[in-house]
């Protein structure tokens, strides 16, 4: 097997309360890598000053910038002096031989450019499992998505295919780890899952935090150009309720028909993936709830999306134009 030389690198921001556990993790990996980069963010709570100490010991190497998630990992990777690179981000927890099966997957015949590896949920709550069960689909290991878009929280790669790619794309808040992947496969990058490459990651805790994170996720899909039928479904679907329910003051039978196609949207868009999800009733009802609430704030986020397109025409399209060669990820066929 040929030898392969990688690096961890992984961007963070005000995780005091989590981040000597995250490095542990990373110090604790089964396959030693040759080296760790951590690009913080300039955080403001602690997080840098327990990074330093980690640093003066010389176990980790510490970039402190004013970053995106993109402008951190690429300023990371370009640090490393490694032929390959591991990505994972603070607040997650990396299993002990995450690295070790990465590095196998390298060392394979034919070897990948990228290695795409996979996460686990770490589940507190009643209200964490309803999250995972009302967001993410069974059976993903194996899927399409599995292998052609991981996160960039259990991702790898090598230097050179970054280079190809053009590295992440830094004028993204979100959705520039989905971006760059499809930019990986448009130059010809060969990708394999590793389902033994494990990161534990924990679901959002509460109603606020999981609007904050869907609202990030539709608005940046929204300017990349993908999944837009999907959210104009969405977005004719909730209209429609609206303007009948709105249109009891001209009607009185309007309102009822705004219910009528609300219970079909239930019945035909919720109801299959929340009745499969469990038997119990309780998390079946608190699944329905929190994928309508998924559903709502993710028009908000589309719609800014969208709007951010046409007030910064520059950033949002012209930028993708230059980088991929198209201004909608949904025009791209591979």
């Amino acid at each position: 097997m040929s030898e392969v030389s990688i690096t961890i690198v992984a961007t963070v921001r005000n995780e005091a309360g989590t981040i000597a556990a995250f490095v542990d993790s990373l110090l604790a990996q089964t396959h030693k890598p040759d080296g760790i980069i951590i690009v913080d963010g300039e955080s403001t709570d602690g997080t840098l000053q327990i990074l330093r100490e980690y640093q003066s010991r010389g176990q980790i190497r510490v970039i402190s910038k004013p970053c995106n998630i993109a402008q951190g990992r690429n300023l990371g990777i370009a640090a490393a002096t490694t032929t390959h690179l591991a990505i994972t981000d603070a607040g997650c927890k990396v299993s002990a031989d995450w690295l070790e099966h990465i590095v196998r997957c390298f060392q394979a015949s034919p070897g990948p450019d990228v290695v795409a590896g996979n996460f686990r949920f770490e589940v507190h709550s009643a209200f964490e499992n309803a999250v995972v069960l009302a967001t993410f689909q069974p059976g993903r290991d194996g899927s399409e998505t599995a292998q052609y878009y991981p996160s960039s929280r259990s991702v790898a790669f090598s230097k050179a295919a970054w280079e190809r790619a053009g590295g992440y794309p830094e004028w993204l808040y979100a959705a520039e780890d989905t971006l760059f992947n499809i930019r990986l496969r448009q130059v010809g990058c060969r990708f394999v899952f590793c389902k033994e490459a494990i990161v534990l990651w924990r679901p959002r805790e509460t109603w606020r935090a999981l609007a904050k994170q869907r609202i990030n996720f539709s608005r940046g899909n929204a300017r990349v150009g993908i999944g837009t039928s999907g959210y104009l479904k969405n977005l004719y679907i909730h209209a429609t309720v609206l303007l009948l329910l709105a249109g009891g003051l001209a009607h009185p039978l309007l309102p009822l028909a705004g219910l009528a196609v609300f219970a079909w949207h239930v019945r035909t868009h919720l109801w299959p993936q929340a009745s499969a999800a469990s038997r119990d009733w309780s998390t079946r009802l608190r699944v329905l709830a929190v994928m309508e609430f998924v559903r709502v704030v993710n028009l908000y986020g589309f719609l800014q999306g969208r709007w951010d397109r046409v007030r910064d025409r520059e950033t949002y399209v012209d930028s993708q134009i230059r980088y991929m060669g198209s201004a909608n990820v949904d025009q791209l066929e591979f």
